[in-house]
């Protein structure tokens, strides 16, 4: 029998919308770019349309009624606008849209989308090419973190932004143009201090549900994202084997991840912080194989990161600066991973010659470590050197599942202080299509 229509029903009929976009493939994500002033004015107004427009509507985890790819790393969106902000080209807000909820997070910024923004604003108008200039660079807001991003994007001998070219990176078929990403001081992006405890090496304590705890060292770092890095050797034997998509093996990582963000007072409680997932991320390091070790004085560690609570097919770019970063400050566990076997020598030489710019942020140096328990509390105030001054970058070499992300890192680091200048990566990204996505609210 057919249903009736009543004057409830009409009044209830949806309403088809429109949002002019483009979609754009940037380093190895994929999601829209927005002009901000399509969207509505006010920020908490954007779940709707943006839910909607990538088919997270009704907790869909296919996005079968939207662009949406059904992964993290295709279910993004980056909001642009010109900036006001003097010596700013453009403002960027990034927006994870949840796979399988009805959830946008806005607490972190997205490495691979920002490696489209500076394409996206140089091929929109939104930042000046200078005429005979063979690159531009765009400088780049990101309004989650507050900090400051440039992209330097190759310019044809015709003044049209480059995307095809012979760069390749892991993770994405084929070339294109190579795109430096330049992440500018980047500590402190949410918690406004590079060790938000103070310490460069932790013991976090795991309670299951069973009621048995495990513990696992860690270091609790925030420089371009907050990230929780584990050292893999100590996770219990019995996730060692575990398959990396197993619920119960996904469980117990997000119960890391809760506990440090609690730790980095990201959240109050672990109940408050499996409300965010994005952030803090977390990654388990452990150490290069001898048959993939650099041969040159090029730092490495290998990685296993996760998005939105799976594992991520490669690695997050603002993941790969973090990590770079804490390679590069003795004490933490990465530091530790990296110096270890081939690389001692590599990792000693490289910060000796590597120093740093006279405002740094100021941490403790790692108190749970017995090398260096004589070394200032974690309320120390002390800073670098003032006639210490920035040098050429290191490059750190991080392996994931899909290859290997190179990044030149400018950081120093002393007993009672580290500093992070800038971390450089390199990526590829493209246009795909510019259209208006169709959708009901």
């Amino acid at each position: 029998m057919p249903s009736q229509i009543t004057p409830e029903s009409i009044h209830r009929k949806r309403v088809r919308c429109s949002l002019p976009a483009t979609l754009m493939r940037a380093g190895t994500s994929k999601g829209l770019f927005i002009h901000r002033h399509h969207l509505p004015a006010d920020e908490s107004q954007w779940a709707g349309p943006l839910l909607a427009a990538m088919g997270s509507q009704d907790s869909d985890a296919r996005q079968i009624d939207g662009i949406g790819g059904a992964t993290s790393t295709t279910s993004k969106v980056a909001v642009i606008s010109p900036s006001s902000r003097p010596g700013i080209d453009v403002d960027y807000t990034f927006v994870q849209v949840a796979v399988g909820s009805d959830a946008v997070d806005f607490s972190g910024n997205c490495g691979n989308m920002c490696s489209g923004v500076g394409l996206f604003a140089a091929q929109e108008g939104l930042a000046r090419l200078q005429e005979g200039e063979r690159s531009v660079d765009v400088r780049i807001f990101n309004t989650n973190t507050s900090r400051v991003i440039v992209d330097t994007v190759a310019v044809s001998e015709d003044g049209i932004p480059l995307e095809d070219g012979d760069y390749s990176i892991p993770g994405v078929k084929g070339t294109g143009s190579e795109i430096k990403v330049a992440f500018v001081d980047p500590a402190g992006s949410m918690t406004d201090k590079l060790f938000p405890t103070g310490r460069r090496t932790e013991t976090l304590t795991v309670k299951e549900r069973s009621g048995t705890c495990f513990s696992v060292k860690a270091t609790l770092i925030d420089a371009a994202n907050p990230f929780v890095l584990v050292d893999a050797a100590t996770l219990p034997p019995y996730l060692m084997p575990a398959k990396k998509d197993s619920p119960g093996y996904l469980e117990h990582m997000e119960s890391i991840r809760r506990v440090g963000a609690v730790m980095m007072g990201l959240a109050r409680n672990t109940e408050e912080a499996a409300k965010v997932r994005g952030t803090p991320k977390l990654a388990l390091l452990s150490s290069v194989p001898a048959d993939k070790a650099p041969k040159d004085d090029t730092l490495a560690v290998q990685v296993l990161a996760f998005s939105m609570g799976k594992p991520h097919p490669s690695l997050q770019l603002t993941g790969a600066a973090c990590l770079a970063s804490a390679v590069c400050v003795d004490g933490t566990i990465a530091h530790r991973i990296a110096s270890s076997d081939v690389n001692s020598s590599k990792i000693a030489d490289a910060l000796a010659r590597t120093s740093a710019r006279e405002t740094s942020p100021q941490v403790a140096a790692d108190t749970d470590s017995p090398a260096n328990s004589a070394t200032p509390s974690e309320s120390s105030t002390s800073t670098p050197p003032s006639e210490i001054l920035a040098s050429e970058p290191r490059n750190v070499r991080i392996f994931h599942s899909s290859g290997a992300i190179d990044v030149g890192v400018v950081a120093a680091s002393g007993e009672d202080w580290a500093t992070v200048e800038r971390c450089v990566v390199s990526r590829t990204a493209r246009r795909i299509f510019d259209g208006t996505v169709y959708y009901y609210q």
